[in-house]
């Protein structure tokens, strides 16, 4: 059980990361199939805003990225939520008849099944290893991120599944569809699925190599339900080693 303590130390860490977003916020601006076995946990709506801006994207990009990794350096102790008989799946490598090619980045030592056609953007410190968005949709986005975490933490320091899906959503005022745990290979990883107005993210969250790794897929609701199989096969490749 958490103590009244730890709570308090969460809810303070909450706090911290989301002031990070407080100006975007107060401008009034607005942020931006299913696994075998997995377990799916269904959880209330959380309603969304309006319409779509970049500053706030950016300044709720950074307070997404600083409240698990600020939770994993606290020390504060989350109970482990999952049980022994996680479904664990292979990475995939499919290349769905060509719609998607492999790429590996060397320096950081992660690869991914990546959309082949897609414009690629190089790393932006702070907020992506790497970019890659649709040439004709621009709101079809593919984003790596990572940030450090203490040595010997794993994703589950993060709480349930559940619990990490609400905050997302709550930060990025989406509402959140679905949040899974499974084993992606060696590596233990919790999938949420939100939705807003503006479209739908997928996020594959998983601790490795000391760093807290963030596979974002974005898609328009027009775009969604035709690419969602793609998306999940990208998230469902990331490694953190090279191909």
């Amino acid at each position: 059980m958490v103590r009244p303590t730890d709570a308090s130390a969460i809810i303070m860490l909450l706090a911290l990361a989301f002031a990070t977003a407080a100006p975007a916020l107060l401008q009034g601006a607005r942020a931006p199939a299913d696994l075998a076995r997995a377990s799916r946990v269904r959880v209330s709506r959380v309603q969304a805003a309006a319409t779509p801006d970049a500053s706030r994207r950016e300044a709720l990009g950074a307070a997404l990225a600083a409240v698990p990794a600020a939770m994993l350096a606290s020390g504060v102790a989350v109970p482990a939520v999952l049980a022994d008989d996680v479904a664990v799946i292979q990475p995939s490598t499919s290349r769905m008849g060509g719609l998607l090619d492999a790429y590996s980045d060397v320096g950081k030592g992660w690869s991914i099944y990546k959309p082949s056609t897609w414009n690629k953007f190089d790393a932006n410190p702070g907020e992506y290893e790497a970019k890659w968005q649709d040439i004709v949709g621009v709101t079809e986005q593919i984003l790596v991120s990572s940030s450090p975490v203490t040595a010997g933490k794993n994703i589950d320091a993060l709480g349930s599944p559940q619990e990490l899906g609400e905050k997302v959503a709550k930060l990025r005022s989406l509402s959140l569809d679905s949040a899974k745990a499974f084993k992606l290979g060696p590596n233990l990883c919790y999938l949420v699925e939100l939705e807003g107005s503006g479209g739908h993210e997928l996020i594959l969250f998983t601790v490795s190599k000391g760093r807290l790794w963030r596979v974002t897929a974005k898609a328009s609701n027009a775009k969604w339900e035709k690419n969602k199989e793609m998306y999940m096969t990208v998230l469902t490749s990331f490694q953190t080693k090279i191909l």
